[in-house]
């Protein structure tokens, strides 16, 4: 009887490991995401009811389905200066990752607001919604002709504020 009951219950429970699912961890860590669409010397128009608002240009441009890539990527922007009217920002970077409202520049970037102010850097952090730029390495640039360097930047583009640590800035007062 003890070992009929012991067959019976083997069969059970191996019947029901038999249609009980069992993921497979290895396969989720392999998993490369691989792009939905590429594109190669790519160039992006975004417009509203007025003018164009940005121009996106890129080597190579990739959509995954949770972020998009971008190589060799360059944007002009539109932006809201309050002492300039039509002001207009320029950002390059060897690469360009946007994850939702979130672009990652990194290698080689490049930031120009008309003929004012430049910054360059190896890694910029922006947020689109917010109209934040961050780092967290040594930056360089001018404003006007004056020279600023630092690290760990903080920039509000909305509220035209700008921060940092380590700051050094050489302001030139030669008068024309």
């Amino acid at each position: 009887m003890v070992i009929k009951s012991f067959i019976y219950a083997v069969l059970l429970i191996s019947t029901l490991i038999y249609f009980v699912p069992i993921s497979n961890t290895q396969d989720k860590e392999n998993k490369k995401e691989i792009p939905l669409v590429s594109f190669n010397n790519s160039t992006m128009y975004t417009l509203n009811e007025q003018t164009v608002t940005k121009i996106v240009n890129s080597k190579k441009a990739s959509r995954f389905e949770t972020k998009d890539i971008m190589y060799e990527g360059n944007f002009i922007l539109k932006a809201n200066d309050k002492k300039v009217k039509n002001a207009t920002d320029y950002v390059s970077a060897d690469v360009i990752i946007k994850q939702q409202d979130n672009f990652t520049f990194i290698n080689n970037v490049k930031f120009r607001r008309d003929n004012f102010m430049t910054l360059n850097t190896d890694e910029l952090f922006y947020n689109d919604k917010t109209k934040i730029a961050t780092n967290k390495v040594a930056f360089n640039g001018t404003y006007y002709n004056h020279k600023l360097n630092g690290t760990n930047l903080y920039l509000d583009m909305n509220n035209e504020i700008m921060k940092s640590k380590h700051s050094h800035f050489e302001i030139d007062i030669t008068k024309n």
